[in-house]
């Protein structure tokens, strides 16, 4: 493992059903700077927003062929637990969408930096447990945040079981585009060995670790809705959930001071 160079599924107004019971989760559709997105409501204090594209970077790249020289330009390299690791463009497949570990957190800093969305907190997905804790290799673990997000749903009748793949999850279809059955990294280092990284499988729903020089998708989340500021009083949510009110009703111009 040594490497060389070092929907709206959720109408708005509409009441939120008990998910704990249902086994779904609420989430958000919106849009911030021309840029779908799926919110997470209750995922974190503020809850966190997905790219609505589950293969962004492929998609970045067929509709501009410079977005590999983008990334190393702006973020040249990435530091992990082993030092200092120069990115380059072998660390991408814009055919496929594919990035190593390296190429995946160099496109999320990417992502933060050129404020993609408008946002400034975009990062790629973690495999920590919702409480913090270390994360669980294995199927079924359903509190990391690609994992909540994987098997919402599942108890309905609606979604996957377990061991099902994601694109014959239905509920999250209503939300997402371009699902896949494969392997995403985590941002999040395996502790034993830096030279691995965490991964999850859409394909049967595993969370397991691996070398972070193989090519693997990325999906990348931002804290919280994106471009919605915390007003006195309220939570980013509530904003988003304004605007979002002012946007169906076909007041959108009131908008665009948060979301742009």
């Amino acid at each position: 493992m040594n490497n060389p160079r070092r929907t709206d599924a959720r109408r708005l107004g509409a009441p939120i059903p008990d998910h704990r019971k249902v086994g779904e989760i609420p989430l958000l559709n919106y849009r911030a700077s021309g840029i779908e997105l799926v919110h997470d409501i209750d995922s974190g204090p503020d809850g966190i927003t997905w790219t609505q594209d589950a293969n962004l970077f492929k998609t970045q790249c067929r509709l501009d062929g410079t977005v590999v020289d983008q990334i190393i330009g702006l973020v040249p390299t990435v530091t992990d637990g082993q030092g200092v690791y120069f990115v380059a463009p072998e660390d991408f497949d814009a055919a496929s969408g594919a990035m190593t570990w390296w190429g995946a957190m160099a496109w999320a800093k990417w992502l933060r930096l050129s404020r993609f969305a408008g946002g400034a907190a975009w990062r790629l997905c973690s495999a920590a447990n919702c409480n913090g804790s270390a994360p669980r290799a294995g199927r079924g673990v359903m509190c990391s945040e690609i994992g909540r997000l994987h098997y919402a749903g599942r108890r309905t009748g609606t979604g996957t079981g377990t061991g099902s793949p994601i694109s014959t999850n239905r509920y999250l279809a209503r939300a997402f585009h371009h699902l896949h059955n494969d392997l995403y990294w985590t941002g999040t280092e395996y502790g034993m060995n830096a030279d691995g990284a965490w991964l999850f499988c859409t394909s049967d729903g595993t969370q397991y670790f691996g070398p972070k020089q193989r090519k693997r998708l990325a999906w990348a989340v931002h804290e919280g809705p994106v471009g919605a500021t915390r007003l006195a009083g309220t939570s980013p949510l509530d904003n988003l959930l304004c605007l979002k009110a002012l946007d169906t009703a076909g007041q959108s111009h009131q908008a665009r001071g948060i979301f742009q």
